[in-house]
């Protein structure tokens, strides 16, 4: 009895040291995360601010590029994004250069005019793939669900 206590005793610290090392995904894969974001009660003249962070799972150094990105589909209830919503996003820092198993986080911040009508849930991605010169390149993207204040 003694024996198997400490077995999973021994495994759940181990497991525990793995999983609270890096929560986000593993060291030797490109990544990001968050994948979504979802952003409530948001209404005109006002702003949201969230960090996405991106890891190079590379083995070289390696350039990135962070921009928004119109939907290939959107959430179900959703539509995308106002046409003049690439306006209204900030992106902290659109080009950058990681090293081999390096993270970066990267703020978003969506600031709303106080002149347009918006959808009551519309959706934008934001993007992030490598800047390099190929016929292959991975593309990851973040997808940021708002949700409007409810007009009365």
């Amino acid at each position: 009895m003694k024996i198997v206590l400490i077995i999973l005793l021994s495994t759940f610290v181990i497991c525990g040291l793995a999983c609270t090392a890096n929560p986000a995904g593993p060291e030797d894969k490109t990544w990001l995360s968050p994948g979504k974001v979802n952003i409530s009660n948001l209404k005109p003249a006002s702003s949201a601010r969230q960090d996405i962070t991106i890891h190079n799972g590379n083995q070289k150094t390696t350039e990135f590029l962070v921009y928004y990105r119109i939907p290939d589909y959107v959430e179900e209830g959703f539509v995308s994004a106002p046409v003049e919503a690439p306006a209204w996003v900030m992106i902290s820092d659109k080009s950058f250069s990681l090293e081999p198993g390096q993270t970066k986080k990267v703020g978003i911040e969506i600031k709303l005019p106080d002149d347009t009508q918006f959808p009551e849930h519309w959706e934008l991605w934001i993007g992030c793939k490598e800047n390099k010169e190929s016929s292959l390149t991975t593309e990851l993207c973040s997808r940021w669900l708002i949700t409007m204040v409810k007009s009365k």
